[in-house]
């Protein structure tokens, strides 16, 4: 991809053709995992569970689902093949019989575990070329960004005429 003259544009402008770079930045990064995960038997989507239990120990699907802002759909068949795979573990929820806790069973733990270091160490190495202003800003701009597209038509201020 070709990098972009920005000498000429505004800060809007600039910040809209950051924006447009989302689309291939998600694409490529699906790309990588999924390479990374070749020889693991876990998948993209697998992975995002695993990670979302190892940060949160045991979930419920409703929470999992909260925590990775994606559909119900989605964590129910993955959590169904995980369950399956035997790299989760159910246990009680006496607030509510009919939604289980989730947790990683030890071989996943190990699993996601192995996963993450090796991933931190890349992005560890990568972040070199930064300073710690560059990296703070780009959290905060994705953040503020994701906020403000997860908000529906009627959330959102009225546009300008």
């Amino acid at each position: 991809m070709t990098e972009i003259d920005r000498s000429e544009m505004s800060l809007p402008e600039q910040l809209y053709a950051g924006i447009t770079l989302t689309r291939p930045l998600v694409r490529n990064i699906t790309a990588r995992v999924e390479q990374d995960l070749q020889d693991t038997g876990i998948t993209v989507g697998q992975r995002a569970i695993l990670e979302a239990l190892l940060a949160l120990g045991q979930a419920t699907a409703p929470e999992i689902t909260d925590a990775l802002d994606v559909t119900r759909q989605f964590v129910g068949r993955e959590l169904k093949s995980l369950l399956e795979d035997g790299k989760l573990e159910t246990v009680e929820n006496p607030r509510h019989k009919a939604s289980k806790y989730y947790r990683l069973s030890p071989e996943a733990r190990r699993a996601i575990e192995a996963i993450r270091a090796r991933e931190m160490a890349e992005i560890a190495e990568f972040s070199k070329g930064f300073t710690a202003e560059e990296i703070g800003g780009f959290y905060k701009i994705l953040t503020v960004l994701n906020r403000e597209f997860a908000k529906t038509r009627t959330e959102r201020p009225a546009a300008p005429e």
